[in-house]
């Protein structure tokens, strides 16, 4: 009879995928889970987002990466993403999503507010680039800029936000 895997067990490199496909995937690094050394790691795509590839190409600073990340999870936070999945476990009875409410409408409350304090079209970029995942020289395009000036407007509107959110330079 075969030994059952001890639940504590290290990971090994097959539960991030074989090393041929890490070899030739793009954007793709390990990181921790926590700031602990020995901490368990985890494969995180670096190219996801346009945030992504504008951080990876040195296009925004870190500070900027941070406070459009936080103005992200905020958004899901909310609850105004689009659900991929359908959710199971909540029983909905009053029509509503089934998810904490009050924390839900906190976040959008938040959410809301760091837009405010941006001004509107700065909320629009942030809206466009952040929330959506289009790039900034679509927005500047659309609202009769030059394209250049898009990445212009996401990083002024990024450095605000982290003003917003006390975020340290």
């Amino acid at each position: 009879m075969r030994s059952k895997k001890p639940l504590n067990a290290p990971y090994t490199p097959s539960d991030f995928g074989t090393s041929e496909r890490i070899q030739h995937t793009s954007g793709v690094r390990y990181e921790r889970t926590s700031k602990k050394l020995g901490s368990e790691k985890r494969l995180r795509i670096t190219n996801q987002t346009p945030l992504d590839r504008m951080l990876q190409r040195e296009h925004i600073t870190q500070r900027q990466f941070d406070a459009g990340q936080k103005l992200y999870a905020l958004h899901r936070k909310a609850g105004q993403s689009q659900r991929l999945t359908s959710n199971y476990s909540a029983n909905i009875v009053d029509g509503g999503s089934g998810g904490n409410g009050e924390s839900a409408g906190e976040a959008f409350s938040e959410y809301l507010s760091a837009l405010r304090s941006v001004g509107r079209d700065l909320a629009s970029v942030l809206q466009w680039v952040v929330v959506q995942g289009s790039a900034p020289n679509e927005w500047a395009k659309n609202n009769g800029h030059s394209p250049k000036g898009g990445i212009v407007a996401v990083r002024l509107a990024l450095d605000a936000v982290g003003d917003y959110f006390r975020i340290a330079r």
